[in-house]
């Protein structure tokens, strides 16, 4: 291995895998896990799942509240089931303030899944207020990687979060809904267009609906969410 090569690894790619801590072989480093946990990981199937909001197990069918209530997004696409060790990425991304993660999980995202035929791509978007806490929106940083891959424009404040509301997974499903009423607003005409809507997580799908609806009421002719990870059942 040349020198060079050599400090590029040391200085910019893991050295340990970012679930077990193990050495990482010169092979693994650009994926920052080791072949063992790479192989561990909870792949969601489409195959197996609700085509319009994820949901796995129904054997690719349409699931019961899907066909009783129809959401306002078209079809969902996930990567992962958020369930360890995915679950324990996520968080220490977003909570552990190990934001590389999310490139990590980007670059999965790009390099597993067919882009889709979409004009915009779409971050859901964090309240300012949010934001400043956290300091950083995961959905945008995982969405300006898949867009510069997949060629998509990135829409970056085309919709926008107008309420602070209390964080989901604090919450019931029922109370969900209720959170995020007047949540988001779209003051650009979207007439036609088809959008991808980005998130890390999708639980009950509550924000993700809500985004919907407003992109919909815009105009939007489609709308797809992708998510790093899909919850094994409705929370």
């Amino acid at each position: 291995m040349s020198n060079l090569f050599s400090h590029f690894l040391n200085k910019y790619l893991p050295s340990q895998c970012f679930l077990c801590a193990g050495i990482l072989q010169t092979q693994e480093r650009q994926q920052a896990l080791c072949t063992a946990c790479q192989q561990s990981l909870p792949y969601w199937q489409a195959s197996q799942s609700c085509p319009q909001c994820g949901l796995p197990g129904t054997d690719g069918y349409h699931c019961g509240a899907c066909l009783q209530s129809p959401p306002a997004f078209d079809s969902t696409v996930a990567l992962y089931l958020f369930q360890e060790p995915i679950k324990a990425l996520i968080h220490a991304g977003k909570f552990g303030q190990q934001w590389p993660i999310f490139q990590l999980l980007a670059e999965q995202l790009a390099q597993t899944l067919a882009p889709p035929r979409v004009d915009y791509l779409i971050p859901l978007p964090l309240h300012r207020a949010r934001l400043a806490e956290r300091g950083f929106n995961q959905a945008l940083e995982v969405a300006q990687i898949l867009s510069s891959q997949w060629h998509i424009p990135l829409q970056r404040n085309l919709l926008q979060r107008i309420r602070d509301t209390e964080h989901q997974a604090r919450l019931s499903a029922r109370a969900r809904w209720k959170n995020l009423r007047g949540a988001f607003s779209c003051n650009t005409n979207c007439t036609g267009k088809r959008i991808l809507v980005l998130d890390d997580v999708m639980t009950s799908g509550a924000s993700l609906q809500v985004a919907a609806k407003t992109l919909k009421a815009a105009g939007a002719e489609q709308v797809i969410n992708l998510v790093i990870a899909r919850t094994p059942a409705r929370g």
